[in-house]
């Protein structure tokens, strides 16, 4: 699988210390790539929410809606039941089919 569509590679700089290669960031046209690069993504905003969380202590809920049109959720416990009970699931189908 290529994987050259994200800017998870390291690159060498001068000096020591490697970094990121710089991404510009526009639409990718190819879907296998966007695909790749979205549940790379997808993985590593969850990863920060939870760090996000877990290091303030702050209630965190993030929502992530694919091309389509799956929802996958981070959510802390008390705001679990945002996304679990019936009103809250009406109310993110409400925004997402909204013009």
């Amino acid at each position: 699988e290529d994987d050259d569509d994200d800017d998870d590679e390291e690159a060498p700089k001068s000096g020591k210390r490697a970094g990121r290669r710089k991404i510009k960031i526009e639409y990718i046209e190819d879907k296998s790539r966007r695909h790749i690069t979205f549940s790379k993504r997808k993985s590593g905003i969850m990863k920060k929410a939870y760090e996000l969380s877990t290091l303030t202590g702050t209630q965190v809920l993030l929502l992530v809606v694919s091309e389509t049109g799956l929802v996958y959720t981070f959510t802390t416990p008390k705001l679990q039941p945002l996304v679990t009970k019936p009103e809250g699931k009406n109310l993110i189908q409400a925004c997402l089919h909204a013009p």
